[in-house]
Order: structure tokens, then C-alpha cells, then sequence
């Protein structure tokens, strides 16, 4: 799950953005992520519609080894 003010990966058609650094601020019951976006090294605020927009995590989940349990 992703966090409030984690670091992410934004994809939004209309916008233009592949890949683009922002923070999750947070997800709004409206259906918008309100998210900071980075760019040109300044940060900007923006409400983006889920339905047509992808957030990743910035940094990939930490792999935990599994455990053979004998049943």
C-alpha cells in the first residue's frame, strides 16, 4: 500500500506524464489523487482523476524471503 506523502511514479495520459517524480498528498473521496508533482526542480500541486491515472511507488517493496512450513 502507498502511503501519504510517500515518494511516486506518476502516469497520466492528458498530462503528459511517464514516469514523473511527485509525492502522494492524498486520495480524495471526490475521485482525484491531489498529489505534488515534480518539475523543472519546483514542486506543483495537482488533483489528478484516478480513472485515468497511475501512481507507482517510487522505490520497489523490499523482498522477504519465504519460509517452507511443513503441513
Amino acid at each position: 500500500m502507498i502511503e501519504r506523502e510517500a515518494q511516486i511514479k506518476i502516469y497520466n495520459e492528458v498530462l503528459g506524464a511517464k514516469g514523473a517524480k511527485g509525492r502522494l498528498v492524498r486520495v480524495a473521496s471526490e475521485g482525484f489523487f491531489e498529489v505534488l508533482i515534480e518539475s523543472q526542480g519546483r514542486h506543483f500541486t495537482s488533483l489528478l482523476p484516478i480513472q485515468s491515472t497511475v501512481i507507482l511507488a517510487a522505490e520497489p517493496e523490499v523482498e522477504v524471503p519465504t519460509i517452507d512450513v511443513e503441513r
